[in-house]
């Protein structure tokens, strides 16, 4: 399967006037969540930066072949990469997220509401007759609705900001359930690889031949002893059993891998959707749960780049025999395989037709309402 360039692609409809710069999103970041305290605003996300660096490091630098292959790193670096959940969208997507709850969350409706109700209840003991007390009146029904201005400005700069960061989490959400249809069709090929073992078994007769033209080329040089026979046919039988072991072993460890990311992905998506919901649910809700909910969303996108474990636990590299480089060879060559399996264009099972869903009538007579019949049906050239 191809990594699905649209995960994670350009957000669109996002609000041009409230998009931060990206020197105004990295001076928030460095800033402190509290006044004098230690923990900044980008604290939460530096470990998936560090790892999402890594994960593009290795993509830009994997064609290289520099050194012997690290069999672990290449399964972990790979899968992290293709599932797309790595990805400096998804990280700036968070981070203007977090910049604009922050933004929300300083709006002061307090201080102007506060105000209003303190002069409009000294208002109500004054007399507009008496010269003194016009002059006041006046004075504080101007300050009112230079208050009463700022609320409706305070109120127009929340359902701005509330709708941009309800834009931001569907976002989020709508990409990562892309993520989770991409590893259930890796999962899928990768349970296709492990059932028809057709891969394994051309490694495994690669290795066969190989020593058969081994055997040929040392004929040229005499007869072959019995017991030089005897001990190829071993090494051979002993390669075969531990690549076929190995190659088992690393197709469990990447299906574990996905599963992982699969299961991790289907968490946070299914508790951004519930908060969505419960938002969209709200026709009327106070300033203080408004801001509780996006909150709760923030703890699941915090939640979502860090709190994971995506273990990759290689089998050993070992074997009895003294063709060492072989084994190693075939690993990276069913590791590639792999690889390129998973990133080649497939169609997934539910997009095809099973043998039940085919028509079940071959009657050229049938007719369905969504069957073209006479002049509507298509002629053969036309046909797909």
């Amino acid at each position: 399967m191809t990594i699905d360039e649209s995960i994670f692609g350009l957000r669109f409809g996002s609000n041009e006037e409230l998009s931060p710069s990206l020197e105004e999103i990295n001076t928030f970041l460095r800033s402190p969540k509290k006044e004098g305290g230690n923990v900044l605003h980008g604290s939460d996300l530096s470990a998936y930066g560090d790892l999402l660096n890594r994960v593009l490091f290795y993509k830009q630098h994997q064609l290289q072949n520099v050194g012997p292959p690290d069999f672990r790193e290449k399964i972990f670096y790979s899968a992290l990469g293709h599932s797309c959940f790595f990805a400096p969208s998804l990280k700036l997507a968070i981070e203007q997220y977090k910049y604009h709850l922050h933004t929300l969350a300083s709006l002061d409706f307090r201080k102007p509401s506060g105000f209003i109700r303190a002069a409009e209840e000294e208002m109500s003991g004054l007399n507009a007759d008496r010269k003194s007390d016009a002059a006041k009146l006046a004075r504080l029904h101007s300050m009112v609705d230079e208050r009463k201005q700022a609320l409706e400005t305070l109120k127009k700069s929340r359902a701005t900001l509330a709708a941009e960061l309800v834009a931001i989490t569907r976002y989020i959400r709508d990409n990562l359930n892309k993520i989770v249809t991409l590893c259930e069709v890796s999962l899928a090929a990768l349970a296709e690889v492990q059932s028809s073992n057709s891969e394994e078994n051309r490694l495994i007769q690669d290795v066969k031949t190989h020593f058969k033209e081994v055997l040929k080329d040392a004929l040229h040089h005499g007869p072959l002893t019995k017991e030089y026979l005897e001990t190829v046919k071993n090494d051979v039988d002993t390669l075969s059993r531990e690549l076929s072991g190995i190659i088992r072993e690393d197709v469990n460890t990447i299906t574990r891998l996905y599963k992982a990311i699969d299961d991790h992905i289907k968490k946070y998506s299914a508790g951004l959707n519930e908060l969505l919901t419960k938002i969209a649910e709200q026709k009327e809700i106070s300033f203080d749960e408004e801001k509780k909910l996006f909150s709760q969303i923030e703890q699941q996108l915090v939640s979502l780049v860090s709190d994971h474990q995506f273990p990759v636990k290689t089998a050993a590299h070992h074997t009895d025999t003294s063709y060492a480089d072989i084994l190693t060879d075939k690993r990276k060559e069913m590791l590639d395989y792999l690889v390129d399996l998973l990133h080649r264009e497939r169609r997934t099972r539910h997009e095809r037709r099973s043998g039940q869903e085919r028509r079940k009538f071959a009657d050229p007579d049938y007719a369905d309402p969504d069957r073209r019949s006479g002049k509507d049906r298509r002629s053969s050239h036309h046909r797909r």
